[in-house]
């Protein structure tokens, strides 16, 4: 399956320049427009301009450049439709669109072909502003044959009763991952983790129910999405909202709502997502064999990221790899003050590497926009050339001074990493600010070591518990996991984390009882599944405070709540146990 399109690049060049001046007047007489929306022939001018772009690019066989100048169009004549003016969604939408269409055929006169999936988001962001549905990504392609899952063997053994009674709790699993996914700018892969426990849990609860396969499908998508290997894009959140729509339909209709089957459009955006995922496991794989998933595209997703950023420009990862290359440099710089300071002199070979490797993060830094520390540095550079003529009478002092201003732009990328701090702040570059910055960098540096020895704790706790089970229930595989878990506790509490303290609190009282009893039954594995459940979100939780995120509480939610099922609620509000249910 090929996602790219054979193109004349001839007949592109000979029409290239005249069709993109024809955009350019377009996006002029639209502006004209909204300067005086009494000028109607502007708004017609420009709807006209862009339809007579859509008409060549369909007469050339170009189908992508040819839906969004469309699409465009269409925009334009429903905001000369409007009584009011549009609202900026509407001309964000129409903006983009200006822009992304001449860079798009420049992208593909560089390709010497087209990739029309790489429109999808624009057209998409066009149809949402005039209130139209969304295309579904896999709209130039066919995806026929491909929608009957054959041969998948039952995960686990059926307890559809157990699944219905934990459903709810489920749900708000999957909703806190999906509510992440849906808030964070950048979510982290532990959301998706979320959303993918919740849905491998309700499958292997379902066993041989004749709905397992398109819920299994779900779950390797779901796994893809936790792998890293999807983008998330308007499409896909949508996608991950209908899932969330089938479990509510279960939550609220019982064993009605799980007979009945997921719609057809649902499953064939899962398998063209499945399709583009380069993940693989035996359980993605079974899948995908499922469903006849043989003819797998030339491109997968994380290519056609990498082609979308390539017509895009530079994104946000490409300014981290920038900040990250910038740090490397300063380390360099460290080293040699390190060692110049030490000796209370520089000889030639250090001072000319210190020299170059300075002016190098002063250019990058203006790159990044910091205009204040670019400054700072620029000052400093000034008394670092004055060293050319005295390189063995040189103080401490004079090392140090330069030592102070590399370190303090260290820590502003950090914070500024982190999203502590503005960039407006870190360009001020007053004495109180950059206090604050070192303060912070040191504060967050004693943060992470903490939350790094309290995430190897709730790891070992897990690897117990799973030998725990592996032994047929040995108890002294899990004789330390009560101290571990306090530790832990005790080191969030310090950092004032009370409710995931609370969280610990809780999970330990549970594994201090289940270990005297006796006649626990088959409903061990299910107790222990559920205390996972509470230990992951709670890994998950610190994971989001290690990468420097706003700690997300819905994430302490999902324990509480597997907690409180197992009859041992944080804060004293006690729920019915699963046992009860």
């Amino acid at each position: 399956m090929s996602l790219d399109i054979s193109i004349n690049l001839n007949s592109l060049q000979m029409i290239r320049e005249e069709v993109v001046n024809t955009i350019e007047q377009s996006a002029v007489d639209f502006e004209a427009y909204m300067a005086d929306q009494d000028s109607v022939e502007h708004i017609q001018d420009s709807a006209a301009g862009m339809a007579q772009v859509g008409g060549t690019f369909r007469m050339l066989e170009y189908p992508g450049a040819a839906l969004l100048a469309d699409e465009t169009a269409t925009l334009i004549n429903y905001i000369a439709s409007l009584e009011n003016t549009p609202g900026d969604n509407i001309i964000n939408a129409l903006t983009n669109a200006f822009f992304m269409l001449p860079r798009y055929i420049e992208f593909i006169m560089m390709r010497q072909s087209a990739l029309p999936i790489l429109i999808i988001p624009t057209v998409n962001e066009l149809r949402i502003a005039g209130k139209q549905s969304l295309l579904p990504e896999y709209h130039f392609y066919s995806m026929k044959g491909t929608t009957l899952a054959t041969g998948l063997e039952p995960v686990g053994s059926s307890e559809v009763g157990e699944l219905l009674s934990s459903i709810g709790r489920l749900r708000h699993m999957y909703q806190t991952g999906l509510l992440g996914v849906i808030n964070q700018k950048r979510p982290g892969t532990h959301y998706y983790q979320l959303m993918a426990r919740s849905i491998s849990r309700a499958v292997g609860m379902m066993g041989a129910h004749e709905q397992q396969p398109a819920w299994r499908l779900a779950s390797a998508v779901l796994e893809c999405f936790a792998a890293g290997t999807l983008e998330l894009t308007i499409n896909r959140k949508r996608i991950l909202a209908n899932i969330e729509k089938m479990l509510r339909q279960v939550v609220s209709k019982g064993e009605h709502g799980l007979n009945q089957a997921m719609p057809d459009s649902v499953i064939t955006d899962l398998l063209f997502l499945l399709m583009l995922s380069p993940h693989h496991t035996p359980e993605v794989d079974a899948v995908r064999q499922a469903y006849s998933l043989n003819d797998t595209p030339d491109l997968d997703d994380k290519e056609l990221v990498r082609q979308r950023e390539l017509m895009h420009g530079p994104g946000q990862d490409a300014i981290e790899s920038v900040s990250r290359l910038l740090k490397e440099e300063l380390h360099q710089a460290k080293d040699v003050l390190e060692i110049s300071s030490q000796n209370n002199m520089i000889d030639s070979d250090d001072y000319a590497t210190l020299q170059s490797t300075l002016e190098r993060i002063a250019d990058t830094l203006m790159i990044l926009n910091l205009t204040g520390p670019q400054q700072t540095l620029k000052l400093q550079l000034e008394k670092v050339a004055l060293w050319s003529d005295k390189k063995a009478d040189l103080e401490t002092a004079d090392f140090l001074e330069v030592a102070d201003t590399v370190l303090f732009i260290e820590n502003s990328l950090s914070v500024l990493e982190r999203g502590k701090i503005s960039l407006d702040e870190i360009n001020e570059g007053n004495e109180h600010t950059r206090n604050k910055i070192v303060a912070g960098s040191y504060l967050a540096e004693t943060e992470k070591l903490v939350i790094a020895e309290a995430e190897a704790g709730i790891a070992l706790a897990k690897r117990a518990i799973t030998s725990y089970v592996d032994s047929n229930f040995d108890a002294a595989h899990v004789a330390n996991v009560v101290v571990t878990l306090d530790t832990v506790r005790g080191g969030l509490q310090m950092l004032n984390y009370n409710r995931a303290a609370a969280v610990l609190k809780s999970s330990s009282a549970f594994v201090e009882s289940h270990m005297k009893q006796t006649d626990a039954g088959n409903q061990r594995h299910q107790l222990l599944e559920t205390l996972a459940d509470a230990l992951i979100s709670l890994e998950y939780y610190l994971n989001e405070i290690s990468v420097g995120q706003t700690a997300n509480d819905k994430i302490l939610e999902v324990a509480e709540e597997s907690l409180a099922a197992l009859g041992f609620a944080v804060d004293g509000k006690p729920l019915a146990t699963e046992a009860e249910v």
